[in-house]
């Protein structure tokens, strides 16, 4: 690489660096060039499955983070929880639905969601009503308060995915939005279509 080259390689990861920086320095720089280097370095040693359990991990860290987030901003709204926050946005969206399809929704035990709906009818955030056409479906509707609490905690979910993302660049951000719509098509279909008992069924 000609020293030419090397300039306008140093150009770019200043501009990368700085962007995201209100008051970028030159020793904040070199510590964050240096960490790059470092990083780089170190995912070159690692083998694919090593780097799978690494983006394991920081998966694990990240969802314990939106957790403590969303228990947070929460805090002051009937609902404590994202899977409290999911059901009430479920239920608008679909319109009416029945409790199983809502409960089939979360990925959870159903029988944790099932709970989950009791008590936001005991809040009296959503009402349970039965199906006109069969009377063995049990629908759950959004109550005028539960309209009321749901626009507040969109509010504060949006902080939370504010919060979340950090300094993201729109670019970086397009490119998770990407690839997690990819991760999220593979595991509806493993969860949707594949027999499991174990996890090792999953991985057949």
């Amino acid at each position: 690489m000609s020293e030419g080259e090397r300039i306008q390689e140093l150009i770019g990861h200043w501009v990368a660096y700085a962007e995201k920086r209100p008051d970028p320095s030159i020793e904040g720089f070199s510590s964050w060039l240096k960490n790059q280097f470092n990083s780089q370095e170190r995912e070159s040693e690692l083998s694919l499955k090593e780097k799978k359990m690494q983006l394991g991990r920081l998966f694990g860290r990240i969802i314990n983070f939106v957790e403590l987030w969303g228990k947070l901003s929460f805090k002051d709204l009937p609902i404590k929880q994202f899977e409290d926050f999911g059901i009430l946005m479920e239920v608008k969206y679909r319109e009416n639905p029945s409790k199983n399809e809502v409960a089939s929704l979360l990925l959870n035990e159903k029988s944790t969601a099932f709970e989950i709906i009791k008590r936001l009818i005991r809040e009296g955030l959503l009402a349970e009503e039965v199906d006109k056409e069969d009377k063995r479906i049990r629908r759950i509707r959004l109550t005028q308060p539960g309209k009321k609490v749901l626009r507040e905690a969109e509010m504060q979910a949006g902080k939370v995915s504010e919060i979340l993302m950090g300094d993201s660049t729109e670019d970086e951000i397009d490119a998770m939005i990407t690839k997690l719509e990819e991760l999220d098509r593979f595991h509806t279909n493993l969860y949707e279509h594949v027999d499991y008992e174990t996890i090792d069924d999953l991985l057949k």
